[in-house]
């Protein structure tokens, strides 16, 4: 257990052993239908996992006492099974000509949700640029309900031309033309995207005058589907 916790709590564990926490069974299925290789599995003595989770997994499976994985977990309301799986390894995008960029997202729940809403608008790969938030923590891996798994994470992203999003600068997202090859570039939830940052064109959301930004979750959202959108 305390390696587990260990994984949940510090992204230098997680870098150094290669390895990252699935809290909750949904998630478990997710990653094994996904092809994750799962490196252990922990169950309390209430879960049966053939019969709750449906599939066989071809993993070391541990028993452990009801509460231990609810002291090594990072939810309030652990659900009984808890795993590591190895990290996917790093490439460059390979094909596609949608991806989007996390840069200097700081919240693990913003960037799990980015990476949610990227995979369902298609996404085909997301990157976390340096200064953004590690994507294999719990919380970014329990807010992506599993499209981590589904996605490749690229070491870079060039892919068509770079679009930013910004509340105050460029042409609604709308006008715009986002049918062509393109890396959509997010930024930081208090302070965006740095001025100097190389984007191509900035796009910028429609909003009611006495709005000043929307959550950088909800602005990536809106603007996925924005593309997929155009592209139907």
């Amino acid at each position: 257990m305390a390696e587990l916790r260990r994984l949940v709590n510090r992204r230098r564990e997680r870098t150094e052993a290669g390895k990252f926490v699935i809290d909750g069974p949904r998630l478990l299925v997710e990653a094994v239908v996904a092809g994750l290789e799962i490196v252990d599995v922990f169950a309390e003595p209430a879960v049966d996992l053939w019969a709750d989770l449906g599939i066989s997994i071809d993993a070391p499976t541990w028993t452990v006492a009801d509460g231990v994985l609810a002291r090594a977990g990072s939810v309030v309301a652990p659900q009984g099974v808890m795993a590591t799986a190895r990290i996917p390894e790093l490439a460059p995008p390979s094909g596609g000509d949608f991806v989007v960029e996390l840069s200097g997202v700081a919240d693990p729940g913003n960037a799990g949700t980015i990476v949610r809403s990227a995979v369902a608008a298609g996404a085909q790969a997301v990157v976390f640029s340096p200064g953004s938030v590690d994507p294999w923590n719990p919380k970014t891996v329990r807010a992506s309900a599993g499209a981590l798994f589904r996605v490749p994470l690229a070491v870079e992203s060039p892919v068509g031309e770079r679009i930013g999003a910004d509340p105050r600068q460029g042409r609604p997202c709308d006008q715009v033309d986002l049918t062509g090859p393109l890396t959509l570039v997010v930024g930081n939830e208090a302070h965006g995207l740095d001025r100097a940052a190389a984007i191509g064109r900035w796009v910028s959301i429609p909003m009611a005058p006495s709005v000043e930004s929307l959550n950088v979750a909800a602005a990536a959202s809106v603007l996925c589907f924005e593309v997929a959108r155009q592209r139907r």
